[in-house]
């Protein structure tokens, strides 16, 4: 009835340990950058869209500024 003796396991070396992290990090990372990658190509091309928009608009503002320009 006294205590059973834990059966002898072999311990892993440092390096090991410290690559199966590795391992798991980068899986990790892969699995939420795989996902949230494909979001922001979506918000890329917004904002893409509006920087030509932006654009139009300062040409339309300089041609106006050639034609009209401002009274001192």
């Amino acid at each position: 009835m006294g205590r059973k003796e834990k059966p002898e396991r072999k311990k892993l070396s440092m390096k090991t340990r410290l690559i199966i992290i590795l391992i798991m990090f980068v899986m990790v990372n892969v699995i939420f950058f795989a996902f949230d990658s494909s979001d922001d190509s979506e918000s890329q091309e917004e904002i893409e869209n509006e920087s030509e928009i932006k654009s139009e608009e300062t040409e339309q503002e300089q041609e106006f500024y050639k034609f009209n320009p401002p009274k001192p």
